[in-house]
């Protein structure tokens, strides 16, 4: 509330106090006159940098008493490729690992409402599919959890206990983090009990890592690791900013949140429906940088470009094309992928949108109308493969086969035990690989493999390299000296609106 309204309203005629907000003067009746903005004093707001440490403690030690260790236990066996390097030889042997069994695993959460737990989905739901969870309270009481509603695109999960006694947390604003703000990483990591981690936001710009379909990181060095998952991140009030979600071991320096303001819209949607039903294009896009302004000589350099457009989506039918730059929606100028991603998918299906776009020099409007976003959307898994390892895939026509350019020295191809100019000779997707190595023995006589002479048989056989979160893919190459060479590597999600 602003100082100056905090005093009332006086009636003009016989000076009576009244209320903010009043129209009429309690006493006689008069008309009163409204506040003018411009002379209200704004309230004071304290620099966070004033707080002392024992206030910061106390709101910190406050906050973690909402927070509540997640336990699952599921019984579904997940299947994943993996690759494997044998001594002293350049090229990976692809198979199958499993996680078999009854597996119980941990992570975090913490209570926003009436026995509603905030965690990530891939604690709450492991692998994709229903499991069993119990919730532990600071208090020492287990209880069971249901699933109440959960969000793969975004990784969170909504969670309810039959108890309205848990302490709850106040929702912050990530939008009004500040470079070296002090957070606080609260959770349960590695089962070793409640763990406060101290860090500072790093940027202000939004992360992108390619772990979920829908990202837009805090970035902060609290340190994050196994069980904080689902974890609040919380500001020197003890108010969330972020939801914890993914950290990198080798480097306590990256700390990556969901960002508050994101994760209190989805819990919104995840309470009123248990689901987040998206709007959806079907186009795959990234941000304008100087790469693809060379690629498709653009003349536009702020905004999000397409680089492709998936097949039978409304994108398709509505016009769209690889080099068009998206800068708007629905009149309102949208310049980061975010910002387009989340106005797509917050109309949600069957909504009529208008995208703005640059298409070589000259402004177009786009009319269309969304679709559900599927569960795991997809681009052309050529061009997917073709992004992680950094290479060209041509057709031969000499050699009627496929081959393999490595255009840098960046690429990872070479570590997998692929040289710039292998021909493609046939390929084995994940989906198809064995529990044992995928040798040569193994693929000349067990091996269900693809034959490859262009690239449409390319494609259509890659379309089974996805299984587990993961991407594998084993090729037989035409050569004398390690024909059999593979790459497997968790799925990077593109941008997909």
């Amino acid at each position: 509330m602003a100082a100056g309204a905090s005093e009332g309203v006086y009636c003009p005629v016989c000076g009576t106090r009244n209320r903010v907000g009043s129209g009429f003067c309690l006493k006689d009746g008069s008309p009163l006159p409204a506040l003018d903005p411009a002379r209200v004093v704004p309230v004071f707001t304290r620099d966070p940098a004033t707080y002392s440490p024992e206030e910061i403690q106390e709101a910190v030690h406050r906050a973690s008493r909402a927070v509540v260790r997640v336990r699952i236990k599921t019984t579904s066996t997940l299947k994943y490729p993996v690759v494997f390097q044998p001594e002293k030889e350049l090229i990976s042997i692809g198979q199958l690992e499993s996680v078999e069994g009854a597996s119980r695993l941990i992570g975090s959460g913490f209570t926003v409402g009436q026995g509603e737990i905030v965690t990530n989905a891939h604690v709450a739901t492991p692998f994709g599919v229903p499991a069993q969870v119990t919730v532990d309270a600071q208090d020492g009481r287990s209880l069971p959890a249901r699933l109440r509603g959960v969000d793969l695109a975004s990784d969170l999960a909504l969670l309810q206990v039959d108890t309205a006694s848990l302490p709850q947390l106040e929702w912050g604003s990530s939008d009004r983090l500040q470079l070296g703000d002090e957070t606080w990483a609260i959770g349960d990591p590695l089962d070793l009990g409640l763990s406060v981690t101290r860090g500072t936001i790093s940027t202000k710009a939004r992360m992108r890592t390619g772990l979920n379909q829908v990202e837009a990181f805090v970035h902060s060095d609290a340190f994050i690791t196994h069980g904080n998952s689902g974890g609040p991140l919380v500001d020197v009030l003890g108010r969330v900013v972020g939801v914890s979600d993914m950290g990198f071991i080798e480097d306590r320096g990256q700390g990556y949140s969901i960002p508050s303001d994101m994760a209190r819209l989805v819990v919104d949607r995840l309470r009123s429906a248990g689901k987040y039903e998206r709007g959806f294009l079907g186009l795959h896009v990234r941000q304008v940088d100087t790469d693809n302004v060379k690629k498709y000589g653009l003349k536009r350099t702020t905004g999000v470009v397409v680089e492709s457009v998936l097949k039978g989506a409304p994108a398709e039918a509505a016009g769209f094309r690889p080099g068009d730059v998206l800068f708007g929606i629905n009149g309102r100028q949208a310049i980061s992928s975010y910002l387009l991603q989340e106005a797509v998918s917050s109309v949600g299906p069957k909504a009529s949108i208008v995208i703005i776009l640059d298409r070589a020099g000259q402004v177009i409007e786009l009319k269309l109308t969304t679709a559900l976003r599927p569960v795991e959307p997809r681009i052309d898994p050529l061009l997917d493969l073709q992004s992680y390892m950094m290479v060209r895939f041509e057709e031969d026509p000499k050699h009627h086969g496929v081959v393999i350019r490595v255009p840098d020295s960046y690429s990872p191809a070479p570590r997998f035990g692929f040289n710039d100019g292998d021909i493609v000779d046939s390929m084995l997707a994940a989906q198809d690989w064995p529990d044992e190595p995928i040798t040569f023995e193994y693929y000349k006589k067990k091996a269900h493999s693809a034959s490859v002479s262009s690239l449409s048989e390319l494609r259509s056989a890659l379309g089974r390299m996805y299984m587990g979160g993961r991407v594998g893919v084993a090729f037989q190459i035409k050569r004398s000296l390690h024909p059999i060479a593979a790459v497997a590597y968790d799925e990077i999600w593109p941008i997909i609106l």
